[in-house]
């Protein structure tokens, strides 16, 4: 029985020493890799800062985003540093292995990830004999690609965001009755349902329904088109409009554009719906309206847009002039004639009936064939004052004018709006190139100038928001590790992982003839956030060598490399395997996010390449450059302390 007590306690002290030693193991390991969990998701949270910042367009669009990104980022720090210890402290001490390293193909995987491993210490130790050479090689190859690509790169604010719906406007020229407009809008729903992709089209003829609201315009005519699912809506617009083409319709104007996302307005434009404006402004209708068809005419030839009037053309109207001598004589005001008129040609309700439960208007008018002309009108009787009956062309002068479809001012001027929708994969930077190519052979009338076009305002601020929100982010980033570090070195060996970065994104952008947009913007920012995640690893191992084994700069970073290879693999293909679908664009209004996918997936995939190779050259270079600069500082230091310390010899004749 003594044996056995003896045995049991033996047992459970050496379990006890196994479990000190197993908790003991994790506490080093996670205070090892505090400094530098801490470091990537500081930089992280600062990279979008700027966003809470400058705020404006962007923020607006992406202001969950963002938040989401900075709850999520903050909680993953405060999970690595106690849940994980824990939790790695107990599950280590589980002796049961499910034995998955026993698989041939996790074991070949193991081995060829260590031949890797061997072969990239080599490479390393090669590399860095000469790293300026290295350096200057990758800023020729990547930088300059990089400079010539972004050029040729096309521009947009937005993605366009495929919402399974095409949206077709139709106006007609003035006088056109809506019998004849309900004519033309049976043709082109017979060409809309006989499309294969067609799932249903509702139509309005004489103007709009939005809502619960509805517009009168008998000139207009418009129609929703829904569409079946997994249908490229960019080739039925155009495949549709070849077709409507054929039509031959004289004066009729038929525009099938995709559907848009309701209540996203990407800039400050008065030409509402269109993705390219021009506005033409001036003092006299007459010669702006003459300006207006001229630019038209011009920009009928544009391959990246179509362009259309925003408003409708003068309309036929009976213009009624009141004689106020001879109606002031009669006794008849404005007021009267006006409820007259009005009364003769929209009717009066003077009561109402019941039937059944509800009471039913009466309506008093004249029939319509008899106010159809301006003899017509100048025959409605008015009644004086004192009961006399006198025809309305005794006391106004009618005749026949034209009158405007909509009046249209910026400015108190009035202006002429022009809207613009583009073709198929069009950029908006090549249609507003294009534009200004037609405006430099077109002569303006003299009093008629050309507006700046608000979207191409838009996208130049949104084009400048990218070098000064990636820069903010970039100098943030570089504060707090240089605030963390206590030193510039570390910091700026660590910051030359963000060109690299976006050399890739620039690569990945070009290579899929991505537009650089708003969402372009937003990845490029968390691209210098998440980055230099890797560059921190790798440095801040190479430090604690160099602190703990007192070898030099470049020994130092040649164990460190290869040492955090794996973790770097591991968090570098889980963050772009997590990024992959949303670069692919799968699913409908996945097309607003698949730029800022393009860029991370790129980005990173390029950096950590390049990082694994360029960091390692810019650390030991920078640190000799260090090195030498204090031993400079230390020796001329020393031989100004020799040269006060030295007896000095006195003449006496002095």
């Amino acid at each position: 029985q003594a044996g056995i007590k003896q045995s049991g306690s033996s047992s459970i002290e050496s379990s006890g020493q196994a479990i000190a030693g197993t908790i003991a193991q994790v506490e080093a390991s996670s205070r090892e890799m505090e400094s530098s969990l801490v470091a990537s998701t500081s930089t992280n949270l600062v990279a979008v800062l700027p966003f809470v910042l400058i705020g404006g367009f962007i923020s607006l669009l992406f202001n969950e985003l963002i938040v989401t990104i900075c709850f999520a980022t903050a909680a993953s720090l405060v999970v690595a540093i106690t849940v994980v210890p824990m939790l790695a402290s107990r599950l280590l001490l589980i002796r049961r292995s499910s034995h998955l390293d026993r698989f041939w193909l996790f074991r070949q995987f193991d081995q060829r990830l260590e031949s890797g491993t061997r072969r990239y210490a080599n490479v390393l130790e090669k590399i860095t004999r000469s790293p300026i050479i290295a350096i200057a090689l990758v800023v020729l190859l990547f930088g300059g690609s990089g400079l010539w690509m972004a050029g040729q790169i096309p521009q947009e604010i937005l993605p366009r965001i495929s919402t399974g719906q095409a949206n077709l406007s139709a106006q007609f020229p003035p006088g056109t009755p809506i019998a004849t407009s309900q004519k033309v809008m049976q043709e082109v729903d017979q060409i809309l349902q006989a499309q294969p992709e067609t799932e249903y089209v509702f139509t309005t003829v004489g103007g709009f329904l939005f809502g619960s609201s509805t517009s009168e315009n008998p000139l207009r005519a418009s129609s929703t088109i829904t569409l079946k699912s997994d249908t490229n809506v960019e080739k039925f617009v155009e495949k549709v409009n070849r077709e409507f083409r054929n039509l031959n319709l004289v004066d009729i104007l038929l525009r099938l554009s995709p559907g848009q996302v309701r209540g996203l307005i990407l800039n400050n434009s008065p030409v509402r719906g269109a993705e390219i404006d021009v506005i033409l402004q001036g003092q006299n209708l007459d010669p702006l309206e003459a300006a207006g068809q001229q630019v038209l005419a011009a920009l009928s030839q544009a391959t990246f847009a179509r362009f259309r009037p925003d408003a409708d053309q003068r309309q036929p109207e009976i213009q009624i002039q009141r004689d106020r001598e001879r109606s002031a004589e009669l006794g008849l005001n404005t007021l009267a004639i006006g409820e007259t008129i009005q009364t003769a040609i929209e009717g009066a309700i003077p009561t109402q009936i019941q039937r059944g439960n509800r009471l039913v208007d009466v309506r008093v008018e004249l029939n319509e064939s008899a106010v159809q002309t301006a003899a017509q009108v100048e025959r409605i009787p008015l009644f004086t004052s004192d009961n006399q009956v006198v025809r309305l062309g005794d006391v106004a002068k009618i005749q026949m004018g034209q009158a405007p479809g909509q009046i249209q001012r910026i400015n108190q001027r009035q202006v002429f709006q022009i809207a613009g929708t583009l073709n198929g994969n069009a950029s908006l930077g090549e249609a507003l190139a294009e534009v200004d190519r037609v405006f430099q052979t077109i002569q303006l009338p003299e009093g008629v100038s050309r507006l700046p076009s608000s979207a191409a305002q838009s996208n130049q601020q949104l084009q400048s928001a990218l070098p000064l929100l990636g820069g903010l982010a970039a100098f943030l980033v570089f504060v707090v590790m240089a605030v963390q570090y206590n030193s510039l070195i570390d910091p700026l060996v660590i910051m030359f992982t963000i060109p690299l970065a976006l050399s890739g994104g620039i690569f990945g952008l070009f290579l899929t003839q991505t537009a650089i947009g708003a969402t372009v913007v937003v990845g490029a920012v968390l691209l210098v956030g998440i980055v230099v995640n890797n560059a921190i690893i790798m440095v801040e191992t190479a430090n604690e060598i160099h602190i703990h084994q007192g070898i030099d700069r470049r020994s130092a970073i040649l164990k460190a490399a290869p040492q955090r290879l794996r973790p770097i693999l591991m968090t570098t293909v889980t963050t772009v395997l997590g990024v992959f679908p949303l670069t692919l664009g799968l699913g409908e209004g996945s097309e607003f996010l698949q730029p800022l996918g393009v860029v991370v997936f790129s980005g990173l995939s390029l950096a950590t390449l390049l990082t694994l190779l360029i960091i390692p050259c810019f650390y030991v270079l920078l640190h000799d450059w260090a090195d030498r600069g204090s031993q400079q500082k230390w020796r001329f230091g020393r031989s100004l302390a020799h040269q006060n310390n030295k007896p000095r010899t006195i003449d006496p004749l002095k």
